[in-house]
């Protein structure tokens, strides 16, 4: 068991990424190949990810069976243009890239021998040739993430290296023997959900005592840009140069326990408002959950209508595409570029804004988006397309707030309290200033 005083960072980017430890030792950041967002191979991933919108991972259903309970559910991306880090598993210590997941609670790797296993970088974690490995006789483990997306195998124990000679023994995990997937080129997922969901007794973050960590993933995708503190997270800034956090309560949903939700009352876009049906009630408003494998926000039908209607009359002149286009890129809404592709004077600056449930301040926690952050260039034509990285949620679906909206914003995660803030921030400055 680590010390839950002792913080670590997982210093993350958008493809294999490296890993440190924070203050009091002093953090080293190592250099790791990137790609730039919206450039070349980086746009490629995400748009297998967007194609497989088909195979959304399936929360009410998620979760581990044989351990405990099933799990969780929405209608949200999955697969490329996920998050990872890297971390060391057994000793000697190899290393492995795993996806960074806030909705799962498991803690995974492939193993050999394997008998189904998925393409990933790098060599597979091999048991009998760790000093460290202990195999918990008995305890399988079947983890569905929806329908043609799983892992399933056995639990086991082994040393974990998270940086700068810290190491933590006794770890529970999975050791994956049949695995499907649309994580390609990983080993497995690094599942930061609150305990409570599939995962039960093994949630990593129960085993290591942790109540509190934070991430800040920039768009720049330089090396070293990009972190996720555990345990010790850094503070929130209050100095008048920094844009202030908006915090609000997480809310529990009885089906998705390792999730981490928050209420969504009101969506702004430009100067137009769009209130969530039932928010000006008490306790109104919908339900997001914070999914990082998720690129896109996906939004209750009532209130994406609305948003996507004032969005379209406010980016004007530009024309949105025909449907075909949109579809043919996986996505809900795109517009024409002109000839010379996006420019400022082609593109109106309109801003959005998420209002969250303010808890007992009564008001909302505000968390103004950039249209960066929300819009994609996309390479489909000659002149290309502007996509809007939202989509609207199937009858039955879950909301979600995507990965894409919260880029170059720390997200802090305070367990105790009970509480998400979100504070917009320059990833790479702030990173640096936090040694």
């Amino acid at each position: 068991m680590i010390s839950a005083k002792l913080p670590l960072i997982f210093a993350l980017l958008s493809s294999a990424t490296l890993i440190s430890v924070a203050p009091p030792v002093r953090a080293a950041r190592l250099p790791s190949p990137v790609r730039v967002r919206g450039g070349g191979d980086f746009w490629d991933e995400i748009r297998r990810g967007l194609d497989r919108l088909g195979g959304r991972r399936d929360y009410p259903n998620e979760g581990q069976s044989n351990i405990t309970r099933r799990g969780l559910s929405s209608s949200s991306t999955s697969g490329d243009g996920a998050l990872y880090v890297s971390l060391g598993i057994g000793t000697p210590a190899m290393n492995v890239t795993l996806v960074f997941d806030t909705t799962s609670d498991l803690l995974w790797t492939q193993c050999q021998p394997c008998l189904s296993c998925v393409a990933q970088a790098g060599d597979m974690y091999a048991p009998n040739k760790s000093q460290t490995f202990a195999n918990l006789t008995g305890r399988s483990y079947n983890y569905t993430y929806s329908k043609h997306d799983f892992t399933s195998g056995y639990l086991a124990t082994e040393t974990f290296a998270l940086g700068n000679n810290v190491t933590v023994a006794n770890i529970t995990f999975g050791c994956g023997t049949r695995n499907q997937g649309y994580y390609d080129n990983v080993a497995g997922v690094f599942g930061v959900g609150r305990g409570g969901g599939g995962g039960g007794g093994v949630s990593l973050l129960n085993q290591l005592g942790i109540d509190r960590f934070s991430y800040c993933f920039s768009s720049s995708g330089a090396p070293g840009s990009s972190a996720v503190f555990l345990g010790g997270s850094p503070e929130l800034a209050t100095n008048t140069t920094t844009t202030p956090a908006a915090s609000t309560p997480m809310v529990a949903d009885p089906v998705l326990k390792s999730g981490y939700f928050v209420k969504l009352v009101g969506v702004t876009v430009g100067a137009t408002r769009v209130d969530v049906a039932g928010a000006s009630a008490e306790g109104g408003g919908r339900a997001l959950v914070i999914d990082s494998t998720s690129l896109v926000t996906v939004l209750d039908e009532a209130t994406y209508g609305p948003v996507r209607r004032a969005l379209v009359a406010q980016l004007a002149p530009l024309k949105e595409a025909n449907a075909n286009a949109s579809a043919g890129v996986g996505l809900d809404l795109c517009f024409e570029l002109p000839a010379g592709g996006a420019t400022a004077t082609t593109v109106p600056n309109v801003t959005m804004t998420l209002h969250f449930d303010g808890g007992g301040s009564g008001g909302a926690a505000d968390l103004v988006v950039p249209q960066a952050n929300y819009l994609v260039f996309v390479k489909d034509s000659a002149s290309g397309l502007l996509c809007l990285t939202m989509m609207p949620s199937s009858s039955n679906g879950v909301p979600v707030l995507g990965s894409w909206a919260l880029l170059d914003t720390l997200v802090l995660y305070d367990l105790a309290k009970n509480v998400v803030s979100f504070q917009p921030l320059n990833c790479a400055a702030f990173l640096a200033a936090t040694g």
